[in-house]
């Protein structure tokens, strides 16, 4: 195994303006390194689990864990393009008929859960999908599936697994218990940075670009540029410029 890819995400695919995902990609010879210098800042500062929040509140601790040798890849979502979406599927459910059910209120309630069922599947079976084949073509261009491994952080959705082998993925874990994997918890910091300086928010801002903003890769890219917006012709020139914050 020559690259370690780890994956985490930020925001909600129903219910925030961003669904953010990075990538992290480590050579599996570096990756000694990168956990044992996570768990001993753990250890020092008394964090069970290094996540977005506690990286910002203790970061003159923390900060020195980007020194270590990896690469990061980010992809974005914009979540009003894919409610604005016409999905034949979505309009077909909004005219079913229950028969048996008499009470109104109660066939809007069967079909307000069917629709937000069949919406989880399509957003996680294109829009997620995209996030992934993204972040193959920017982190593993010229690799074969057996020289790497992915590593998800356990996603929102249950066959998150299948969706990363269609897009080629051979070797796909999740990873029920994100403190005892260095490599998650670091895709963790890095989405959760991302999301906050969309947010405005100065202190991201700050650690984004001490730390993080030196291990983006593909900045420049034309094919699959970082941070990657998903469906990208979709984006409005005000929505681009909007990100691009991050240059």
């Amino acid at each position: 195994m020559k690259f370690l890819i780890f994956s985490d995400e930020s925001g909600r695919w129903n219910a925030t303006e961003y669904y953010i995902r990075s990538w992290l990609k480590i050579a599996a010879s570096q990756y000694n390194l990168v956990e044992k210098e996570v768990f001993y800042k753990k250890y020092k500062k008394n964090v069970k689990e290094l996540k977005w929040d506690k990286f910002k509140t203790n970061y003159e601790t923390f900060k020195s864990i980007f020194d270590l040798d990896f690469e990061v890849f980010v992809t974005i979502s914009k979540l009003s393009h894919f409610q604005s979406r016409k999905y034949n599927i979505i309009e077909a459910i909004k005219t079913v008929e229950f028969p048996g059910i008499k009470k109104q209120r109660l066939v809007e309630k069967i079909r307000e859960r069917v629709t937000y069922a069949v919406k989880q599947e399509l957003f996680f079976n294109y829009f997620e999908k995209q996030h992934i084949e993204n972040s193959v073509k920017a982190l593993l261009p010229n690799e074969k599936p057996k020289d790497y491994d992915y590593f998800a952080d356990n996603p929102q959705y249950r066959d998150w697994k299948d969706i990363a082998k269609e897009c080629g993925i051979n070797n796909v874990n999740i990873v029920e218990k994100s403190e005892e994997c260095p490599g998650v918890e670091l895709a963790d910091v890095v989405c959760g940075c991302i999301y906050d300086i969309t947010k405005g928010d100065k202190k991201a801002k700050t650690i984004y670009e001490e730390c993080i903003k030196g291990k983006m890769v593909n900045m420049n890219s034309k094919d699959v540029p970082n941070p990657n917006l998903i469906f990208y012709n979709n984006f409005s020139d005000k929505e681009k410029m909007q990100l691009n914050i991050f240059r």
